[in-house]
């Protein structure tokens, strides 16, 4: 199952606006716009705008702007998601961040929200550099708190697995990286233990290394 598989069983994008926060390299607000939405992507890092503006069809918009303060009018979007993102917000933020994804929404919208879970063999690789146990864990807490708080009300929640495929050890490495530039900073003095978690975790098929990522995703209405 993909992230797109369980948000089309819950509802057709086809001619819909859609918020994606946190889009980064905006891979899926173009599969969103190949589904028929209209999309804009909000995206914290100047830089991912920009490489997405660079690659993503004309139809979609890139902004720059944050969760918690988002750069859309009131009641403009049918769709805000959060796909592997709101774990990036910082806790004492996450309110205001779901209080700008109510504010951006029109009555009846849908609120998306998948994330990661604390597991899997891509979460081990990857917390070596960038530990995300407390931060994944406070994010599924507060979705599975959301329900019937301020506007939300849960229609349905999915636990599913992602595979994620490398090339190769530097291929994993600079899209690492390339999520948060920061992590560059810490690989010097692991980058030996973290190759050979990658090598000994990953599963090897049709010639390239694949590892699991196990998630959940939450579908909820704004009712009021």
């Amino acid at each position: 199952m993909s992230h797109l598989d369980f948000l089309s069983s819950q509802l057709d994008v086809s001619g819909r606006t859609v918020a994606d926060i946190g889009a980064g390299t905006g891979a899926f607000a173009a599969k969103l716009h190949e589904h028929g939405a209209v999309v804009t992507g909000i995206e914290i890092d100047e830089v991912k705008v920009e490489a997405a503006r660079s690659t993503m069809p004309g139809a979609v918009t890139m902004l720059q702007g944050r969760a918690e303060d988002l750069p859309l009018p009131s009641a403009s979007q049918d769709l805000v998601c959060f796909m592997f993102s709101f774990h990036h917000v910082p806790e004492v933020l996450h309110d205001r961040a779901l209080a700008e994804a109510a504010r951006v929404l029109k009555p009846g919208g849908r609120l998306h929200v998948a994330e990661p879970r604390p597991c899997g063999t891509m979460f081990d690789v990857v917390r070596l550099v960038d530990d995300e146990m407390h931060v994944r864990t406070v994010s599924h807490r507060r979705m599975e708190s959301l329900d019937g708080e301020g506007p939300f009300s849960l229609l349905a929640r999915k636990d599913y697995g992602l595979t994620r495929r490398f090339r190769s050890v530097d291929d994993f490495i600079d899209r690492i990286v390339f999520v948060d530039p920061a992590r560059a900073e810490r690989l010097p003095g692991i980058r030996e233990e973290l190759e050979t978690r990658f090598l000994d975790g990953a599963e090897q098929i049709d010639g390239q290394f694949t590892l699991s990522q196990p998630c959940s995703a939450y579908h909820f209405a704004r009712t009021c």
